[in-house]
């Protein structure tokens, strides 16, 4: 049923008030079982009635009726037959009284777990033995053991470990005590005092490894599909203030930017390559099984989550694992799971990080004072010998001095009156000799008030956070609380961040059949930006970056060079008025006399309820809201900068809602063995955007930043969206004994933002795998596990669509003089979702005995129907734009692919009690190309790139920068033009005019060969050290910011030390650069494959060392577990040049933003 309504009017499937109901009766539910007092004993009933059947059937009996699972040594059971007959017998009554004849042991562990070992039986004790005692705990997190097995290696005395994991068993001097439990591995110890404590390593089979996907769960056997996971021990330890830079080289496929280093700043995610030019190449977030959409303005929201509540995170990147997202797949799924309590006893835990900050990326080499003033003079000579008036080069060297100030009739000024500065302690006249050399006399002021790339950095930098938690379990419910806070420094003037993380999860087993549980959580955050990324000179980074090193930050005497003060004693800024680039402005200044600031409120809930009709038949329903509030506020000061002389004020207020409700029916049944399982479903999805925004000038009293202080109302906007999906889905599973492994899937999403006739679609998916190392005539010794997996499937993308795409759109604007409204859009009933067709072969493996492990695989994503904006004439129906003859509008015409092999590999090189280390190597490469182009525009240009058929949507199309002139310096450029400035070099036709150059696709991509990662853990005894790297081989990036260095066409403009050597000054100079000319730098430095560089790197994103406490030292106080850590991010990046930050972008572009920083923090993590 469709219960879409008209685009205008949309609003959910479901009236809000019944939504909320079922929030309450899940709320109801949940707190009815939490007052349940546990039952201490078993009281679900079981039938029984067999003869001569195998054990094992039996058992499993069991575990359909009563939900328990046993756990046993398959050669325990075999060919053990029982005859039983049984009415309402509870577990406790068939363990003790029905099977009490078996040599078996039976022993409860939690709620749903039965231990089954060989019965061991004591024997009398000679008199020279002692008694020995211990305890049994976990290798892993120090917990008590229940139920080890304790036995004297060569005797039949034995005994097992109680509720705290102690023991107590009758030794001899030098006797081998043997510890085994199912899931750990077997230890011996010899006892030569009367305690011995002994910790037991867990083993897992790596194919029983239980693995997060949508709506459900599935283990490494059975997975058919790609999936990456990455577990909380992997960045538990690291001072990040958000999970997406734990995302960062995570795993193949997985490809990241560096989060700014703005306080709390994200990471952009892609999985397997770019499947849209127009439309989100972000993959989803789905945080407890609900997609997270709490965010706005570029960012996911995924930042607002505190990275200690978070469980463990799987990376879906095929259609089998991607497809029941439908509509909202197609870029990948990173699924979250947050933190829940376990059964046991209750553990309270303690972490506390705190740590510097400084900036993680040196800035450009740009030359000082004393070698600025020589090529800024050379270049206003060049400027003077090569211009229109052609002055020879020895007056224009008199000129450029101010030994002269006219030729042929025309005035000149000298270098000092060009730059309008003298910052040494010579004058103006003396400053420079005909030559082009400083006077040797000349010394600076004030050398310490030059570097604007310093003064822009605040001191005190610093992140920590602390991290409260309380969890556990008290009979049939568990239990998760936390509670969190950040502060984080950033390294420049004004960045900070203070944010207030808390979650509660309760789940619980209301009854034998039904099970329910709430998670909430909530985060305030407060924070005060800069315009960092901007242009112009508000930007810090940007005015700081090319300020020429010859204008100071304060004010100064120029006879003695003192700061000049303030009333206040507090030093001047420089208003600037003489310098000719950025004059009357100053960033520092502006940045702290300014307001930005930012205020975020984020609450979400989760509720489930569970019910198990049947032992193979569960329903269950899902419910999740997110709730985003921001508010902007915006002051600009009346003395300097964009809100002089009056000042402005502005504020912004957001709000973002979603809410999915889903209901599932999951039928899962085993024939011998085969195995067999159906999911359907149905959801509900509804998105919800509004904002309130204002904005005055003219402030009427100072200090007081409120809209009412201002006089001028500038703008009062408003705007609310509104879009929902409605979705079927369903999946079937079989496998064979783990062998043979066959999945299907299919959903059918109805999409609020397109046409009724087009707002329906189905995507789906099948997928295979082959468990070979289960066959029988599989006898390699080596070889543990091998597995072969295939799928193929279909997704959607609709991310970063307008709304209402299938309506004309009418803009009110202003209205701030006459009113009225104009048409913005034109409509397109038949525009849709852009399809991935995706398909994926690999192969697991586990060697040696796990020494070796990993996988590869191959993968294939199309997208088809490409969302382009084309062009339409105003005779068929466009609207007049900024251009008058094409307004465009947007259709689903295209196809691009991204094809590819990546591949992971985990070496455990050393494996034993007191020393380990294992590394893990991520290798990812894929080509990236369109197929298809609109009919009529083969090719569209966009910025550095061109999108046409054969290349990638990221490859540059540029001029092609020749060479330089070794007569005259001038900058040469491909061309295929006869001109007057074109000429004939090794037959090829080059001009000196940027404009007469060819634009052409230069073969270089920004996107890599080869990117991956390299993890290191190794561990000694109680310490542990390890290290994440990520690289990446080829691809190119064009560097605007040195390309702004190495030009020398504006006064005011700093320049890049290779000017110093590598620039052309001669005739006959062989170079690649060109020379220094201050009125010819379009032709000279302009936008060219000149400034395109290798963007291969390796970057050391992280490095810990921890240590962890014995026990033995701490147990008398109640400690648990003590881990001390020391670590670094960000530590260090080598690249082609110095400065250049090559992970800003995807597309290879590099601009004066807010690089990341290096953060080094000490941490301990206590429970008790």
């Amino acid at each position: 049923m469709n219960y879409f309504k008209k685009a205008k009017a949309i609003v959910l499937a479901l009236p809000l008030p019944f939504l909320f109901l079922i929030m309450k009766l899940s709320i109801a539910f949940l707190l009815i079982a939490v007052i349940q007092v546990p039952a201490k004993s078993y009281s679900q009933d079981i039938n029984l009635n067999v003869r001569d059947m195998s054990l094992e059937t039996v058992f499993a009996l069991i575990e359909e009726q009563s939900g328990y699972v046993f756990f046993y040594d398959d050669q325990l059971v075999k060919d053990r037959k029982i005859t039983l007959k049984v009415e309402r017998a509870s577990i406790d009554n068939l363990l003790s009284n029905h099977f009490k004849n078996l040599p078996l042991e039976f022993t409860v562990v939690g709620d749903k777990n039965i231990v089954v070992k060989q019965k061991i039986k004591t024997t009398s004790i000679p008199i020279q033995d002692r008694q020995v005692r211990g305890q049994v705990t976990s290798a892993a997190d120090g917990s008590p053991l229940v139920g080890v097995s304790v036995s004297v290696r060569g005797t039949t005395q034995g005994t097992q470990t109680d509720n705290e994991g102690r023991y107590i068993i009758t030794a001899a001097n030098g006797a081998i005590l043997v510890f085994r439990s199912v899931g750990f591995a077997e230890k011996t110890a010899v006892v030569s005092a009367s305690t011995v404590n002994v910790s037991l390593e867990e083993i897992q089979s790596a194919l029983d490894e239980v693995i997060v996907v949508a709506y459900g769960t599935t283990t490494k056997a059975t997975n058919v599909g790609s999936i990456a996971q990455v577990s909380s021990e992997n960045f538990e330890n690291r001072p990040l203030t958000n999970v997406t830079d734990a995302l960062v080289g995570s795993a193949p496929g997985v490809q990241g930017t560096i989060g700014g280093g703005a306080p709390g700043a994200e990471a952009n995610i892609r999985v397997r390559g770019f499947g849209s030019i127009s439309a989100s190449n972000a993959p989803l977030y789905v945080v407890d099984g609900i997609p997270y959409d709490a965010g706005s303005s570029g960012n996911s929201g995924i930042v607002n989550l505190n990275p200690d509540d978070i469980e463990s995170i799987s990376i879906l990147k095929d259609a089998a694992t991607t497809a029941l997202y439908g509509s909202r797949g197609a870029n990948g799924v990173i699924m979250i799971t947050t933190k829940s309590g376990k059964s046991g006893e209750s553990n309270f835990t303690v972490s506390a990080r705190a740590g510097f900050i400084s900036r993680g990326l040196p800035e450009y080499d740009r030359v000082d004072a004393y070698e600025y003033y020589p090529l800024i003079w050379e270049a206003y000579r060049n400027s003077l010998v090569h211009g229109a008036n052609a002055v020879p080069i020895d007056v224009a060297n008199s000129i450029a001095s101010g030994q002269t100030t006219s030729y042929n009739g025309a005035t000149y000024s000298d270098i000092v009156s060009q730059v309008r500065y003298n910052p040494f302690n010579v004058s103006d006249e003396e400053l420079m000799g005909i030559d082009g050399r400083l006077n040797p006399s000349a010394r600076l002021l004030f050398p310490e008030d030059l570097d604007w790339a310093k003064a822009i950095q605040r001191g005190g930098k610093s992140r920590q956070s602390y991290d409260l938690s309380y969890d556990g379990g008290a009979g049939k419910t568990n239990y998760f609380a936390s509670l969190g806070y950040t502060d984080d420094r950033g390294y420049l003037l004004k960045s900070d961040m203070k944010r207030v993380n808390a979650r509660v999860n309760i789940n619980t087993q209301a009854t034998n059949w039904l099970r329910t549980g709430i998670n909430l959580t909530g985060s305030y955050q407060a924070s005060n930006y800069d315009a960092a990324g901007g242009g112009g000179y508000i930007n810090p980074f940007g005015a700081s970056r090319i300020m020429a090193p010859i204008y100071p930050v304060y004010e100064h005497d120029l006879v003695t060079g003192e700061y000049l003060l303030n009333e206040d004693g507090s030093r001047q800024y420089s208003f600037g008025d003489y310098r000719p680039y950025g004059g009357g402005r100053h960033a520092i200044w502006e940045n702290e006399m300014d307001v930005r600031k930012e205020q975020r409120t984020v609450v979400g809930a989760r509720s489930f309820l569970e019910a198990q009709i049947l032992p193979q038949l569960k329903a269950a329903t899902n419910f999740g809201v997110d709730i985003q509030d921001r508010h902007n506020r915006t002051y600009q000061n009346p003395i300097i900068g964009d809100g002089a002389p009056g000042g402005r004020a502005s504020h912004n207020f957001y709000r973002i809602t979603s809410y999915t409700w889903n209901q599932t029916l999951e039928y899962t049944q085993s024939f011998g063995q085969h195995n067999v399982g159906m999911l359907v479903g149905h959801e509900n999805y509804a998105y919800k955007y509004n904002n309130l925004s204002g904005g005055r000038q003219d402030m009427v009293v100072d200090g007081i930043l409120e809209l009412p202080n201002f006089a001028t109302i500038t703008s009062v906007n408003s705007r609310e969206d509104n879009s929902t999906i409605e979705s079927y889905f369903a999946r079937a599973s079989y496998d064979f004994d783990e062998k043979y492994v066959l999945n299907a899937s299919a959903r059918r999403d109805g999409n609020s933002k397109f046409h009724p006739n087009v707002r329906w679609a189905t995507f789906w998916s099948v997928g295979g795998a082959y468990n070979i190392s289960k066959e029988d005539f599989f006898t390699t010794p080596w070889v543990d596990n091998l597995k072969i997996r295939a799928s193929y499937g279909t997704v959607g993308n609709d991310g970063g669509l307008d709304y209402y795409p299938y309506q004309a759109l009418y803009g009110f604007r202003n209205n701030t003089t006459t009113p009225g409204f104009a048409q913005e859009s034109l409509q397109n009933d038949s525009l849709t979702w852009e399809t991935g067709k995706n398909f994926d072969l690999g192969i697991d493996f586990s060697l040696f005995k796990n020494r070796l492990s990993g996988s590869i695989e191959y993968f294939d994503r199309v997208t088809d129907g490409l969302i382009f904006g084309v062009p339409v004439p105003l005779m068929n129906g466009g609207v007049v734009s900024s251009s008058p003859y094409f307004h465009e509008i947007n259709m689903n015409i295209g196809s691009l692919y991204n094809r590819g092999i990546e591949g992971s590999l985990t070496a455990n090189i050393v494996r034993s009690e007191n020393f380990s280390y294992s590394t893990t190597l991520n290798v990812t490469t894929f080509k990236n190309e369109i197929t298809v182009m609109p009919d009529g525009q083969p090719l569209i240009q966009s910025g550095n790139h061109a999108y046409s058929v054969g290349h990638s949507i990221y490859d540059f199309y540029l001029r092609e920068f020749y060479g330089v002139d070794p007569d005259n310096g001038d900058a040469l450029y491909r061309t295929n033009r006869e001109t007057s400035n074109t000429r004939i070099i090794n037959n090829d036709t080059v001009t000196t005019v940027l404009g007469e150059a060819n634009f052409r696709y230069t073969g270089d991509s920004s996107i890599p060969d080869v990117n991956g990662s390299m993890l290191h853990n190794l561990r000694y005894k109680n310490f542990s050290l390890s290290i994440t790297l990520t690289y990446q081989l080829g691809g190119k990036v064009y560097d605007s910011p040195y390309a702004t260095l190495m030009s020398s066409g504006t006064y005011g403009y700093t320049l890049h030390r290779d000017l110093l050597t590598q620039r052309w000054q001669n005739p006959g100079d062989i170079t690649d650069v060109p020379r220094l000319d201050v009125a010819a730098t379009a032709n000279l430095s302009g936008q060219s494959t000149r400034f395109l560089t290798d963007a291969s790197f390796l970057s050391v994103n992280n490095v810990t060392l921890g240590y962890k406490i014995p026990q033995s030292w701490i147990s008398t106080a109640g400690i648990k577990d003590c881990y001390l850590y020391a670590t670094g991010e960000n530590l260090a990046l080598l690249s082609a040049r110095k400065g250049m930050n090559v992970l800003n972008s995807f597309n290879g572009s590099i601009g004066n933003d807010y690089n990341f920083s290096r953060v080094i923090s000490f941490g301990a993590r206590i429970k008790f």
